[in-house]
């Protein structure tokens, strides 16, 4: 049974895509939708236990949705994390001061976001923060930087093969099936065929033997006017001999 439903509000397709893989690895249902209006409205007739919500949308952007959206009853207390790009210690203040309970990047780690996700459903007072390491003296901040955004990346790729090898898989079964079936319907075709065959055959047979017998009896029939016929002659026979020897 999945621990937690969680709302996607993204006009990327492939974010929300992204995510709700991401979350489906956490054992999270998800919905997705395209802009802050549809996300208010949805969350009027669906519960959720978690929302991401991205900052560029058409129409209302991420902050006066976050407003909206810790001004509704029916809102006010879910969780909602800025699903962003953005980065800077700025916007994370003024996330955090619209009732945001974090930031997390489109590049973001699955173990990351998996440890974030327990530790909100957990109920657990602590603000989820994602761990930031220290850079070793021989690593600067930008590397680190550079390091995580590689690694954000690679989890991306990684959800995304992932899909790739379940379409690849989900189209596999369904050539299976699309096999089956025509394999299926080939030997109903085949079967329909052979009782066809059998079928004319024993016809034919029944024909030639009706025939067969028609002209025996034909035969037959021929053979008894032709003696019916030798009889007639001989009668006639007799009967001219019988006139002519009563003239004389």
């Amino acid at each position: 049974m999945p621990r937690g439903n969680a709302l996607i509000v993204d006009d990327s397709s492939t974010a929300r895509i992204i995510l709700a893989r991401l979350l489906e690895k956490a054992d999270l249902t998800s919905r997705g939708v395209g802009s802050a209006e549809e996300a208010l409205t949805l969350v009027q007739h669906e519960h959720f236990d978690l929302i991401f919500l991205d900052h560029l949308l058409p129409g209302m952007n991420g902050f006066e949705a976050l407003e909206k959206l810790k001004s509704q009853p029916e809102s006010r207390d879910i969780p909602v994390f800025m699903y962003t790009s953005q980065n800077a210690d700025r916007y994370l203040q003024d996330a955090r001061a619209r009732g945001a309970a974090g930031v997390i990047g489109k590049q973001v780690e699955r173990e990351q976001l998996i440890q974030m996700i327990d530790t909100i459903l957990a109920g657990s007072d602590t603000d989820p923060e994602f761990a930031t390491p220290e850079p070793s003296p021989y690593q600067s901040v930008a590397d680190l930087s550079s390091q995580r955004k590689l690694t954000g990346r690679l989890s991306t790729l990684e959800i995304a093969y992932e899909e790739a090898n379940e379409d690849i898989r989900a189209m596999k079964q369904h050539m299976a099936r699309v096999d089956a079936r025509f394999q299926e319907e080939l030997e109903t075709r085949v079967g329909k065929v052979r009782r066809l065959w059998v079928l004319t055959t024993v016809v034919f047979v029944l024909v030639a033997l009706f025939l067969g017998l028609q002209i025996n009896s034909l035969s037959e029939t021929v053979d008894g006017l032709n003696v019916q016929l030798g009889l007639i002659t001989q009668m006639i026979g007799g009967l001219m001999e019988l006139v002519g020897g009563g003239g004389g």
